[in-house]
């Protein structure tokens, strides 16, 4: 065990995550339709996403931040595949980089929605 790393209580009970086939080949999708679909948003110059209650449209620069995040989400699928594959007991670790790296995104796109809609806002 190294310096810092917490050990579960049950280690010898420990289960490795197991992730069926159909959902790694469903995330596996998502990945490359993320890495796709923002890379033509950067290409053409504008990137449309579809949220809950409505539409956001990012032009110019805003579409870098927002293809940003969409990088960022598509690795927080990767790393969910590579545990599926890493039979350690570290699970913390990778709860622990998932959870930066959603913040980390949801901080991207808010902060471009926020700063989109104050500059294409009419004074």
């Amino acid at each position: 065990m190294r310096r810092g790393e917490k050990q579960s209580e049950n280690s010898e009970n420990y289960v490795p995550n197991d992730i069926p086939l159909p959902q790694r080949v469903a995330k596996k999708i998502l990945i490359i339709f993320l890495l796709c679909y923002g890379t033509y948003g950067v290409y053409s110059g504008t990137l449309y996403l579809p949220l809950g209650r409505g539409e956001v449209t990012f032009q110019g620069n805003a579409v870098y931040f927002s293809f940003a995040a969409l990088l960022l989400g598509a690795l927080y699928l990767l790393i969910e595949i590579i545990d599926h594959y890493d039979k350690r007991n570290n699970e913390f670790s990778y709860k622990r980089i998932k959870g930066v790296i959603k913040g980390l995104a949801a901080l991207i796109l808010l902060f471009t929605i926020a700063i989109s809609a104050a500059l294409t806002q009419e004074l």
